[in-house]
């Protein structure tokens, strides 16, 4: 009887099993260097994921736009740039089309130089139009959002204007036409730039970056404010005297503090030895707590954050370098205050980066970035859905024929019709494998870490059920 009861069971969970995966992993590209540096969830849950190009396109390299299904499915991709290099950085969801708004730059169009590069199209890809702003030399768009009256505010850096070498950057666009309203520049003598913008719940515009103009030279965190005409409203610095600190990212999190994150260089000369860095300060910029996170190398950063939808919970994504090894992306998961809790390195025998991680509307997080490992040509985007406990990849759902996934305890993928498996000590093991209607399609002894599936199988989600092992799920496409 508790073996009947068991079987009832799985094949509950195998029909509930055909819902959108919490958790999956995937990648895309071409022949050339493909890289995604910005994603967002669309309203039907799917995910828009914009970066750069070589594979496809007009040019040297073209922004990269691609959207994938709740299944991690690549629905559609697009490029768009011009004979030279067009890079896209951020992106956001246009709630009154659902069309997509990204930002970047170019040297294709606009002045001289490279100048920053606004796109907007429908939810189809079809570009409403496209603008640059800047002059004669180089200018840089790194992040947008909406204004509160349904505009858009982008940031990011600029050597044609400003005071010093390079200035922070910001501006407003007309969402109608892309017309520029308003753009400012601000900064010092030396090197100054915005890495990230949000509206803040105080109303005000918080725009996060790094300053060398007012902090020391060797560079410090900068939070600075505007109101909605891009007027200044404070300035603050954040930083060790004779320290080299990086700021990538910054948000505002459930109990309204700002999280700063990036890397802070622990070497007497600031040489690069670099370690995850995380500051936290109230609204006005108020300096309330900080914390390092030391890596094995000496590259380690954190390059995006992202807060959860249950709790008051912090993710990061995590670039860590090995020495005689290669960079790794590692989500990366803390408490309110900063407590580790959890983390997952994924990677291959190659470098794996992530660029950016969001939350998602089932309470997980997405990360993506670029990986060489994984069959990829060269670089290629690499996507890691994870539920809120970044749990390990033992039971994560592989999409497509190329994905594969490697951790430090775990070789699980799908590949050219076999699945593989961790078995290093060559058992005998018995596996079945159920589609998602709970009907077994395959069952067998197997003494080697693979299992080709039988001709016929269709299109489906499978669950393999190998003996004394966690249950895993893929998909066949």
């Amino acid at each position: 009887m508790k073996k009947i009861l068991l079987l009832l069971i799985l094949f509950v969970t195998l029909a509930a099993s055909a819902q959108p995966p919490t958790r999956f992993f995937s990648k895309f590209g071409g022949g050339g260097i493909d890289i995604g540096y910005g994603v967002k969830e669309t309203f039907n849950r799917q995910y828009i994921i914009v970066g750069s190009t070589t594979s496809f396109g007009f040019g040297n390299a073209d922004v990269y736009l691609n959207l994938l299904d709740s299944m991690g499915q690549l629905v559609w991709s697009k490029s768009y740039g011009g004979a030279q290099a067009e890079v896209a950085k951020s992106i956001i969801v246009n709630p009154s089309d659902s069309g997509f708004v990204f930002v970047g730059y170019t040297n294709s169009f606009g002045n001289g130089g490279y100048d920053v590069f606004i796109i907007r199209t429908d939810k189809s890809g079809v570009v409403k139009w496209q603008t640059t702003l800047g002059g004669a030399d180089w200018d840089f768009g790194s992040d947008l959002t909406f204004s509160t009256d349904g505009n858009i505010i982008l940031c990011g850096n600029s050597y044609s204007n400003g005071y010093g070498q390079s200035d922070g950057f910001v501006a407003k666009i007309n969402i109608s036409n892309g017309a520029k309203i308003w753009e400012k520049y601000y900064g010092g003598s030396a090197d100054d730039d915005f890495q990230s913008i949000i509206l803040a719940s105080d109303g005000s515009i918080a725009l996060g970056g790094n300053t060398k103009s007012y902090g020391d030279l060797n560079n410090d965190f900068w939070l600075f404010k505007i109101n909605n005409l891009g007027d200044s409203l404070s300035s603050k610095k954040f930083g060790t005297v004779n320290k080299a600190e990086r700021c990538y990212d910054m948000m505002e999190d459930n109990l309204n503090n700002l999280i700063f994150c990036g890397s802070y260089d622990t070497s007497y000369y600031n040489t690069g030895k670099n370690d995850a860095y995380i500051v936290k300060t109230n609204l006005n910029g108020t300096f309330i707590n900080d914390i390092k996170f030391t890596g094995a190398g000496s590259g380690d950063k954190f390059i995006s954050v992202t807060k959860s939808t249950i709790g008051n919970n912090y993710c990061f994504s995590r670039s860590v370098f090995k020495p005689g090894f290669a960079i790794e992306a590692q989500p990366f998961l803390t408490d309110v205050n900063f407590g580790y809790i959890n983390s997952t390195t994924y990677a291959g025998v190659n470098d794996e980066e992530a660029y950016a991680i969001i939350n998602t509307k089932d309470n997980g997080f997405l990360m993506i970035g670029y990986t060489k490992s994984f069959n990829s040509f060269s670089e290629d985007v690499f996507i890691v859905k994870l539920d809120n406990s970044l749990l390990n990849a033992s039971n994560i759902v592989g999409v497509g024929e190329a994905a594969i996934l490697q951790t430090k305890r775990n070789l699980v993928y799908f590949f050219n019709n076999t699945f593989y498996f961790d078995n290093k000590d060559n058992l005998e093991l018995t596996y079945s494998i159920w589609n998602s209607q709970g009907i077994l399609v395959q069952k067998n002894v197997t003494n080697n870490d693979k299992i080709p599936l039988n001709e016929g199988l269709f299109a489906d989600i499978y669950v393999i059920m190998v003996e004394n092992k966690i249950p895993l799920k893929f998909i066949k496409q």
